[in-house]
């Protein structure tokens, strides 16, 4: 029995040890197949790369619709910065909208809608997407800002607690 140990396992290894080496001889002609790049081919990158890299450094879809808060802000004539404040405070879009210009929700919602279905047809006419996205997409998009006005914010701590949300 121990011979037969022996040799299974002295197979196995010369078998392990053969593959090796045919990976490393094809990784070797791969790597000497490949082109180096110099110095002077490299260029710098330009500024659209720069936004391109400082988009999809976002992580999955956190901060896609916050963009939207320039447009509240817009309508209600207040900065950014302010709108935000309110809404940390616990106020809802729909809310800040009541108390600054006396819109009920649809109203509000309307107003958003006809912002964001004038920068889809923008992006259709610039060639971004086809006009079958933006149908989709402008008829999703009440629904959507309906959700999004409604958002109530919640600091972190509170997001934390048990039961809030599964930890697994």
């Amino acid at each position: 029995m121990n011979n037969f140990r022996k040799t299974l396992m002295a197979g196995a290894l010369s078998c392990i040890l053969t593959a090796g080496g045919f990976s490393f001889a094809h990784t070797a002609g791969a790597a000497s197949e490949t082109n180096v790049i110099t110095p002077a081919e490299v260029t710098p990158p330009t500024e659209k790369d720069q936004q391109d890299e400082s988009r999809h450094r976002r992580h999955g879809h956190h901060g896609r619709k916050f963009v939207l808060f320039k447009d509240a802000a817009t309508l209600l004539d207040m900065t950014e910065q302010d709108l935000k404040k309110e809404w940390k405070q616990g106020k809802s879009l729909q809310q800040i909208a009541k108390e600054k210009k006396n819109w009920d929700a649809e109203v509000f919602v309307q107003k958003l809608t006809v912002i964001q279905s004038a920068k889809i047809d923008n992006a259709v006419k610039a060639g971004k997407m086809t006009q079958q996205q933006a149908d989709q997409m402008k008829k999703k998009l009440p629904d959507s800002l309906k959700r999004f006005t409604q958002h109530v914010y919640h600091p972190r701590q509170d997001r934390r607690l048990p039961a809030a949300h599964s930890e697994i």
